[in-house]
Formats: structure tokens, sequence, C-alpha cells
């Protein structure tokens, strides 16, 4: 007998009479309880019909020749078989009515046999895709629809942006206005449909039965990418020792790299799959074989500001010496990445730099996961946000100024975008990277390290556990960040390492506050039941990351008469900003963390996404 069958029978009370029957008690079911070492319901051998007569066994409805074990084989294969072929089916039609969207560009097309072909297209991938998929495998099918989403909101994207662009080519091979026309409705479509789509999808993921069967496959997912994420951390460090031969290196346009800054730059790009894989793939591998995890304890936050100012020291006078030694700069640069977060993050989890009450109950497993999902997804989600909107508003900006006039086709379109530096004017620029940085970065990326809390909290949690793990997860995207921009303290002058990451350790102190503030609206949200105050603190830490990128992308820009002051006093009036801004942050850390202090409660197992909970020991 099968899982199924045996559940379905759990769920429809067979062997019990339905309440306020007139009926005679037909004869009581005959059930043998499981057995000690089996975790299988008890078995039920007959049933009572609805006229009082008593069903056969279910296995012998079944037909002789067909056992169960056979018919569960036949059936597995074709659930698999339905969902390979509608997989198949469904792509392969949205191919298709891409490349007929793309002929309805070109002059002396056919509209009505495209559009006719499209809407074909669109419907056999519905039904024999999408639905056929449903049915074969529902929880596969779920899974296709979510990526399918992502694939119409980033097309439907593009078709949008680009769809002025076209407007504004004057070729003989296409037609503008039909073309602008065609991929306006279509990019609109193909933006709401996926829209809805993740909606559905995200209702389908929040439901209890979807949360048992996520947390099902979590723990195995997370130590897939975790894996994936160390073997690529593993390539680059094997680089590191490897390719390194000990002599300058010129880049394509002529510059010199020395051996220093290829070295740092090796372990920097290493650092940044290694330390989340690490730790994904070791707490999954420890969590599947039912090892716990060991209470977290803050260090004192003064130890850390020592040690940073050790690294800093040592790490300077090696680079300021005649021939500095590449060999202890890696480890100096990425403990002068990770210090000052990890530090900031303490003072969250104490209240103080010298002393104060560590908060309690909270594991390694959790901190540490924290770290590696803000590591990981932060940067992904990060990734995928500002790429579209820093392409979509160049693009929109050259077709404002003209530029596609005389393009011919996309290799001309290509050449536009690459010159865009050249093409707009000083202002244009400060407005598009302006909306990027000021924007799009901290939304998404605020977005991406709380999610790291959301997945962490559990409902028994305080708010000071939720601010010290949020403080973790925008240490580990500080030190991500510390490490790949410090590199520009060395590309040009290796005396610079040192004031390049004192700065980005200033800058690591917005990362640490921020995210302390989302995870605590995510505790507003999830815990208290207070969604306007959640939402205010989201806000809030979305507001002192925009201030924060909107000030230096000013500085970059040099307009408002910026570009009257010299290279050193810009330099100054930046060292001033960091200064002062992140010093009311690493104040604010311990005062906030100590106005929100409560009892910590006795630590329970369990999350309220549940598919985390097998990570949590």
């Amino acid at each position: 007998m099968d899982d199924e069958t045996a559940g379905a029978r759990d769920e429809s009370g067979y062997g019990a009479s339905a309440p306020g029957s007139d009926a005679a008690a037909p004869p009581p079911a005959v059930t043998i309880p499981p057995r000690v070492d089996s975790p299988s319901q008890s078995i039920t051998f007959s049933a009572a019909r609805s006229d009082g007569t008593v069903a056969p066994p279910a296995w012998r409805s079944l037909r002789a020749d067909a056992p169960p074990r056979r018919r569960g084989i036949v059936r597995t294969t074709a659930r698999w078989t339905g969902a390979a072929v509608s997989t198949v089916t469904l792509f392969v039609s949205l191919a298709v009515a891409a490349a007929y969207i793309a002929d309805l560009t070109h002059a002396g097309q056919d509209v009505a046999g495209a559009l006719t072909a499209i809407f074909v297209s669109l419907g056999i991938g519905i039904v024999f895709g999408m639905w056929l998929m449903f049915v074969s495998m529902k929880t596969y099918s779920k899974v296709v629809f979510a990526l399918l989403s992502l694939v119409l909101i980033t097309s439907g994207f593009f078709m949008l942006v680009f769809a002025p662009v076209v407007r504004q080519m004057n070729t003989e091979d296409l037609a503008e206005y039909q073309a602008f026309s065609d991929l306006l409705w279509f990019g609109t479509l193909s933006v709401v449909l996926g829209i809805v789509l993740g909606a559905m999808c995200l209702r389908w993921a929040l439901r209890p039965h979807a949360i048992r069967r996520i947390a099902r496959w979590a723990r195995l997912l997370g130590s897939a990418y975790g894996v994936m994420l160390g073997i690529s951390g593993v390539f680059g460090i094997l680089a590191l020792f490897f390719l390194i031969n000990g002599e300058a290196k010129y880049t394509n346009s002529g510059a010199e790299q020395s051996v220093v800054e290829q070295a740092i730059a090796f372990a920097a790009i290493a650092m940044w799959s290694f330390v989340p894989g690490l730790i994904l793939t070791y707490q999954g591998i420890s969590a599947s074989m039912g090892e716990g995890s060991s209470e977290f304890r803050p260090p004192v936050a003064a130890y850390g500001f020592v040690m940073f100012a050790g690294v800093l020291l040592v790490g300077q006078v090696n680079m300021r010496s005649a021939d500095p030694i590449a060999a202890p700069m890696p480890l100096l640069h990425v403990a002068a990445a990770a210090l000052p977060g990890l530090t900031f993050a303490a003072m969250a989890g104490r209240g103080s730099v010298l002393r104060g009450a560590p908060v309690r109950w909270v594991s390694w497993r959790q901190l540490t996961l924290a770290i590696a999902i803000s590591m990981a997804l932060a940067t992904l989600i990060a990734t995928y946000v500002e790429s579209l909107g820093s392409i979509g508003g160049v693009v929109l900006l050259l077709v404002h100024s003209g530029a596609f006039e005389h393009a011919q086709d996309w290799d001309g379109i290509q050449d536009k975008i690459r010159d865009a530096d050249f093409i707009l004017s000083r202002n244009e620029q400060f407005w598009a990277g302006l909306i990027t940085a000021s924007l799009l970065a901290p939304l998404s990326e605020e977005f991406g390290k709380g999610l790291s809390v959301r997945f962490m909290l559990r409902r028994t949690m305080t708010r000071g556990q939720a601010f010290m793990l949020g403080a973790f997860a925008g240490a580990g995207f500080g030190f991500l960040e510390a490490m790949l921009y410090g590199l520009n303290g060395i590309s040009s002058d290796l005396g610079g390492w040192w004031q390049i990451m004192l700065l980005r350790g200033g800058s690591t102190s917005l990362h640490v506050f921020c995210t302390g503030l989302t995870g605590l609206g995510w505790w507003y949200w999830t815990v208290a039941r207070r969604s306007r105050l959640a939402l205010g603190l989201f806000g809030l830490a979305v507001l002192f990351h925009a201030s924060w990128n909107a000030a230096f992308t000013l500085l970059e820009s040099r307009i408002l008469g910026l570009d009257t002051l010299s290279d050193r006093t810009l330099e100054i009036v930046a060292y001033v900003i960091v200064g002062v801004v992140s010093s009311a942050f690493i104040l604010a850390i311990p005062v906030v963390a100590r106005r929100i202090r409560d009892a910590a409660p006795p630590s329970v197992e369990g999350t309220p996404l549940a598919a985390i909970a097998p990570w949590l020991g």
C-alpha cells in the first residue's frame, strides 16, 4: 500500500459513523496498530458504506495483474513524463512567440499572420505546457512558474525600454511605428502576466502544506548552493597560489598591475563565494546529521577596534616598504574588510563597546546563516535590480538625446550604449547614477539583507535578537563591499590602502545599522503584528542608505560648482562626510540595542518560515 492511499484513508475518517445518523451502527473496521518501528498510520482493512454494507478491502479493488507497487511506478513515470513534455512545450512555445514578436518589427511583415502565430503558440504553451505541467506535478510546476514570472518581467522590461529606441531608428528594414506599438503592448502584457504569476506563486508558497514541502528541500538546496559557491571560491584560492608568478602584469589599457594588487584581487574574488559557500555547506551537513548548534555569545567590541588598528598598521608598513611582500596582504585585506562589521555587530549584541549584557539564546547556526544568506542572496537581488535599472536609465537618456537616430542595427545600438559616457552630458550622467545609487540600490540591498533575518526569525524571539541578527547580516554584506571596493586603494597607489580600508570600515557601519533596523522591522511585522511600524523602520533604513549614496554620487559627479574644487579637496570632503556620518551610526548602534533590550525567552525550535527549521539546531 502506498503512502498516498494511506493518507487518503486517514483524512476520510474511515471506521467512524456520521454524526446524527439514524442508521444502524455498521460493523467496526478492523484495524491493526502500527509497529513500533513503523512511522505509518494504522491500516484499515474494511470500512462501512453509506448503505450499511461493508466495503471490500482496498487491495481487492485493484486488478490482480497490477500490484500496487507497479501501479505506483507507472504513475510516477507518467507524472515525470508529463512534466518533461510540458516543460519543453512551454519554453518552445515561448521561444516561437518571441521570434514572431521580433519579426513584427521588420518592414513588410504580415502583421495578421504574425499575431495569429503568436497567440496560437501562447495558447499551446498555456494548455499543453502550463496546464499539463500543473496536472502532472503541482510542486514542480509552481517552481517553474516562479522562474517563468521572473523571465516575463525581465523580458517585458526590456521590451518597454527598447520600444522608444526602435521608434527613433530610421532604417529601411525596420517598421518604426509598428515596432514601437508592438513592443509597447507586448512588454506591458509580459510584465503584468509576470507580476500576476509571481503573486500566485508567492501565495502558494505561504500555504502551510507548501511550507512543509519547502522544509524538506531547504536543507538539500541550501547545501547544494553552498557547495557550488564553495567550489568557485576554492578555484579562486588556487588561482591565488598558482597564477601569481611574482611578476607585474599589464592590463589591456597598458596599466601596470603589481603582484600585491593581483594577490588582493584574487583573495577578494575568492572570499566573495568561499565564505557563504563554506557556511551553507557546513551548516547543511551538520543539520542533516542531527547535530545541534551552541549558543552564540557576542564578543567585546573593544577588542575588534584594537585588532582592526593593528591590521591597518601592519598592512600599511608592508605597503610602504620598498619591496612589498605579497604573501600576507590577502589575509590582511580580508581581515581589514571583516573586522569593522563584526565589531559593530558585537556592539549591537552587547549594547556597549566595553561591557554590557550579551544577547542570549541565539545559536551559531542562526547567526552564520544570516550572514551567509545576506552575502549570497542580497548580492543576487541587488545585482539584478541595479543592472536592470542602470541599463534602462542609460537607454532612456540616450533616447532623450537622440543618440539612436543613426543606428542601423543591434550592433549600432550596442555601440551607442557603450559610448554613453561621451554622448550624455554630465548632468544626465548624474541623474542616471543618482536613480540607481539612491533609489534602486537602497531598496534592493536593504530588502535582500533583511530577508536573511526573516528566514532566521522565530516567533519567540525578542527585539534585541532580531536587531543583532540584522546587524550581523549587514556586517556580511559590508564585508563583501569592503573587499571589492577596497581594490581601489591599491589600483593606483599602494600607500593608499589603509585609507580606503578605513573609509570602507566607516561605510560598513551604515550596513550594520540599517540592516539592524530592517531586522527589527521584520520582528514588528512577524511577531508584534505592527505593520506600520515595520514599514516605517524599513523606510528609515532605506532613507539613511539613499542619503549616504546620494552624497557620494554628488561628489563623484562634480556638479553644483564642485568642479572648481581640486581632487584633494574633494577627497578631504569625502573623508569628513564618512567620519561624521559613520560616527553617528556607530554611536546609534549601542543606543538602539539598549533601548529595545527585552528579557530573552528560552530557545524554542521552529521559525515562521518552517523551510529553515532544519537549520536552526
